[in-house]
């Protein structure tokens, strides 16, 4: 082999293990953009869930509310009837 084909081939192999790292390194790079995103994504969906719950519990709170009141007013006209027949 001669010296400039030993050059060659030292360059050749320079490139090549260049290349090699360059390729691994933007697959790590990938790798954990992809899992970023896909984390970003899962946190989203969460917090679009706990919105949508929140909401529900809302609702409930307010449907609870309108139960008790009604339950009161009832409360109220039985004790109403109980004194009107206590009377008569």
């Amino acid at each position: 082999m001669t010296e400039s084909q030993s050059k060659s081939k030292w360059s050749t192999n320079l490139v090549a293990i260049t290349v090699g790292w360059a390729i691994t390194v933007a697959g790590f790079i990938w790798a954990l953009a992809s899992k970023d995103t896909d984390y970003s994504s899962r946190i989203s969906r969460i917090e679009i869930e706990l919105i949508d719950l929140d909401e529900r519990l809302d609702v409930a709170e307010s449907f609870r509310m309108e139960i008790r009141t009604a339950l009161a007013q009832i409360q109220t006209d039985l004790i109403w009837i109980r004194k009107e027949l206590e009377n008569d």
